[in-house]
């Protein structure tokens, strides 16, 4: 009972410290099974993006994970307590603890209550219930202080997704929005600070993992297809829009290595790129505002150079279960292009 104890204790130390303070995309162990999961089985029983059960995931995961990680805390300390017949005993007869008050006596320490109905007995079991509070105490401030910044985390990403959607919901009405007649050049003071936000928000999911399970029910709010819209309107300046036309290029450099890098945190721990190539975006409405674009043959072969970049982003847009078409008004293309998404699963 010992060792089983103490080896559910570390499980548990390790998982928090893996999840809390160490900056990688993947969180710990029994964190990532967990929230995996319970994303997964949200997905399945809610009915499609709008579900209010796809979007109460993200709590419901992060509650889960600290009420585990005080539960498996708890009984960590009961089996230590266990270990030793006369480890526990009653303050007032001295008599030793049965299997109940052992449970009650590891619970009051580890979360400090301080009842004293029942003492350790012996020096070794006094320095294992000091160590029981300090350990309880440090889990509980851990928690604590790790799901304030994840809620202000989702409140930024959210207004990140609502300033996106500002100049447009797809990446055509991004484009046309902007346009001035002439150029594109509007982009230019939004994409760096696009491109700052984003890379905020990536180094949060590194240091955050939970956050990729916080979702919108609200289309506007959807960080996802935001940022899947804003990616393919630059992928559609660089290769449809003709040069004169286009933002500054060193806006779009940025705005898109900040994504890219975005991409390459989620893809690693919580999503796979999806195994075909999305459909390409419609050039239709660009050229009804009178933007200057190639012809379609020409921007299909441009395109295809971008294709394991896109297949990152479809992974990405529809991890949350919002379609493509929520971003990108697609065309028609050649049946060997034709793209579906695969089912997505959060590793």
């Amino acid at each position: 009972m010992l060792i089983a104890g103490v080896a559910l204790i570390a499980v548990v130390v390790y998982d928090a410290i893996s999840t809390t303070l160490v900056a990688n995309s993947a969180a710990g162990p029994l964190t990532a099974r967990v929230g995996g999961g319970l994303w997964w089985l949200a997905k399945r029983i809610g009915a499609g993006p709008h579900s209010r059960i796809v979007a109460a995931a993200g709590p419901a995961i992060l509650v889960t994970t600290i009420l585990i990680w005080m539960s498996m805390l708890w009984v960590g300390w009961w089996l230590v307590f266990s270990a030793d017949v006369d480890a526990v005993v009653a303050t007032a007869s001295g008599r030793p603890a049965d299997g109940w008050d052992r449970v009650y006596f590891a619970g009051y320490t580890v979360f400090t209550l301080g009842v004293g109905d029942f003492r350790p007995s012996g020096r070794v079991w006094q320095f294992a219930t000091g160590l029981s509070v300090a350990n309880g105490l440090a889990m509980a401030t851990l928690a604590i202080t790790y799901s304030i910044p994840v809620v202000t985390a989702v409140t930024e990403r959210r207004q990140q997704a609502a300033t996106i959607t500002g100049l447009g919901s797809t990446a055509q009405e991004l484009l046309v929005s902007v346009w001035d007649g002439s150029s594109l050049r509007f982009l230019d003071a939004p994409l760096m600070s696009f491109a700052a936000d984003i890379n905020r928000t990536a180094q949060r999911h590194l240091t955050y993992p939970i956050l990729h399970f916080f979702h919108s029910p609200d289309r506007s709010d959807e960080f996802a297809l935001s940022v899947t819209a804003l990616d393919e309107a630059l992928t559609i300046t660089i290769t449809a829009v003709r040069e004169d036309a286009r933002p500054h290029a060193a806006a779009v450099k940025t705005a898109r290595a900040a994504i890219g890098r975005l991409l390459g945190i989620l893809e690693t721990s919580f999503h796979d790129a999806a195994e075909h190539v999305p459909p390409a975006p419609d050039l239709t409405p660009l050229r009804a505002a009178g933007i200057p674009v190639v012809d379609d043959a020409l921007f299909h072969d441009r395109l295809a150079v971008h294709d394991e970049r896109r297949r990152i982003l479809l992974g990405f847009a529809t991890s949350s279960s919002w379609p493509w078409a929520g971003a990108v008004v697609t065309s028609v293309e050649p049946s060997s292009r034709a793209a579906g998404p695969r089912a997505q699963r959060p590793r």
